[in-house]
């Protein structure tokens, strides 16, 4: 296998490993500075650098990040980026 070979199929590999780790992150329905957002993120992560946001999970967790965002809809009555409140 050449170098260029090797440099590629290890391109290759990361980018899929990336978003293999990314699609086993659950989806989370979040209140974000009062709005409602749908992410595959954890906690830690969507406090990253938001600083003094308030931020709370606000519903449950879900392996397809569309079926968050049906949730939402459902039992919110609301869309992502609509208003809530952490309480």
């Amino acid at each position: 296998m050449s170098m260029r070979s090797a440099l590629l199929f290890a391109a290759l590999f990361c980018g899929t490993a990336s978003v293999a780790s990314a699609q086993s992150t659950p989806a989370v329905v979040y209140c974000v500075n009062n709005r409602i957002m749908v992410e595959r993120a954890t906690m830690s992560q969507m406090q990253s650098g938001r600083g003094h946001s308030e931020i709370c999970i606000i519903g449950p967790s879900f392996d397809f990040q569309p079926d968050g965002v049906t949730w939402v809809r459902q039992n919110l009555r609301s869309d992502v980026g609509g208003s809530c409140r952490c309480r």
